[in-house]
């Protein structure tokens, strides 16, 4: 006691031990709280079960452990490992637990959870005090953020590569649209001398005619002059005799035939250099919108004007097997393409044959719901291993320089994926090959 202070008196030592709970009472007080809180508890799992792992007692958290076992219908969740049988096996032992360690709970065929604890039988009962493992928890909850974080990247990176594909999803569109410009560009090229023949003729005899008539206009020409002036010099017996000499001269009456000849045969020729110009016009679809309702007998006519020459020139024969076709919504554009590939394909397989034996037989069939076209042939054929290539890009079976390998791959896109029809081909070695086509009437918008 500090000697500065007033000792108390004993009145004051008696009032200050009244004042106080009893430590019997405080205890008391203790020990429900105590088991109040525990009872209610979620974090850890206490029971008290009977040897057979009936549940005699429980608190929250083995409740919520257990879960709807004791439930009509609910799933029997228990203690798998240590089994109940083998606590029972350790025997009694008040003052020590039996066991200490894992407790793992589960429904008997899969492990749910798996607790820290220890077991008690104090008597027949066996007491159950177990709790979640915090560290383990913690490290769990570690590795599950860690887990979300490699989500979020992977996410952030599936999205830039996303946008990277959608990139090089547009220039492929874009280099695919060069490739169809450059195969319809380079089949021209190949049909360009033909063509320049076709359009030389009609040129030809129009410039002969018209030179012609020139000349003739000339000599009608200076007759009237003749004859105009012995009009003017002399009197109506001179001029009778001139206009017949100079009838006799310029020949009028053939004069006459020759000049309307002339203007016929001119008229032809220009006619045949604008149908030219027009086959021209029709293939490349310069004035049409992309997706239209056309006519495909005109689209294959137009084709093969143009390729026509080209074939005439190399002695193939072409015949047309014409179906009632009615018009479909499509890129005729596109077709007019695919239909120029598959042609120029047919005339170099049957350049085999030799010149005037070559034969290209194209058969055009409305069905139900398509349109088919057959483009045969009686070339080489293909083996197996080539017919299952052709479709691929950049394959071809020709020398170096003479083929870019993109005429089939093309059409094959053009047919299928613009116009969801099929292109097929079936060949035989040394007799020909066959490649169909096959539009839908309804053309998936």
């Amino acid at each position: 006691m500090d000697p500065r202070e007033p000792r108390r008196t004993g009145e004051d030592e008696t009032a200050s031990l009244t004042a106080a709970p009893p430590v019997q009472e405080l205890g008391g007080w203790l020990a429900q709280l105590a088991g109040s809180f525990l009872m209610e508890a979620v974090a850890l799992a206490i029971g008290v079960f009977a040897p057979d792992g009936a549940p005699r007692l429980a608190n929250r958290g083995m409740r919520r452990l257990l879960g709807g076992a004791s439930e009509p219908g609910g799933v029997l969740v228990r203690l798998v490992s240590p089994g109940f049988a083998q606590l029972t096996a350790a025997g009694q032992r008040g003052d020590a637990p039996i066991y200490h360690g894992i407790l793992h709970f589960g429904d008997l065929r899969t492990i749910a959870h798996s607790l820290k604890g220890e077991v008690w039988r104090p008597g027949e009962e066996l007491v159950i005090l177990a709790e979640f493992d915090v560290v383990e928890l913690e490290r769990v909850l570690g590795e599950v953020s860690a887990l979300n974080s490699k989500i979020t990247n992977l996410q952030r990176r599936l999205v830039s590569e996303q946008r990277a594909l959608e990139r090089s999803l547009e220039q492929l569109r874009d280099t695919q649209s060069m490739l169809v410009h450059s195969e319809k560009m380079n089949a021209l090229g190949k049909l360009a001398a033909g063509m320049a023949h076709e359009i030389n003729n009609p040129l030809a005899f129009v410039r002969s005619n018209v030179h012609t008539l020139g000349e003739s206009f000339a000599r009608l020409l200076a007759a009237y002059e003749s004859l105009e002036g012995a009009a003017l010099r002399g009197g109506l017996g001179d001029v009778t005799d001139l206009a017949g000499a100079l009838r006799e001269e310029i020949d009028l009456e053939f004069l006459r035939e020759d000049t309307g000849d002339l203007v016929k045969g001119t008229l032809g020729g220009l006619a045949r250099v604008q149908k030219i110009v027009e086959d021209l016009r029709t293939f490349a679809r310069l004035d049409q919108t992309e997706v239209e309702l056309s006519d495909l007998r005109e689209s294959l006519e137009s084709t093969l004007a143009i390729a026509g020459p080209a074939l005439k020139n190399d002695g193939v024969q072409v015949t047309v097997e014409w179906g009632e076709l009615p018009k479909l919504r499509c890129k005729p554009a596109e077709l007019s393409q695919v239909f120029l590939n598959l042609l120029i394909n047919a005339a170099q397989a049957v350049a085999c044959r030799g010149r005037g034996s070559g034969r290209i037989v194209i058969r055009a069939r409305d069905g139900a719901c398509a349109v088919t076209l057959d483009f045969e042939d009686n070339g080489a054929g293909m083996t197996a291993d080539v017919l299952g290539r052709i479709f691929d890009p950049f394959f071809t079976t020709k020398p170096v320089g003479q083929g870019t390998g993109l005429g089939l791959t093309i059409s094959h896109k053009i047919i299928v994926d613009q116009h969801g029809g099929t292109l097929s081909a079936r060949s035989t070695p040394g007799v020909g090959s066959t490649l169909t086509i096959t539009l839908p009437k309804e053309l998936d918008r």
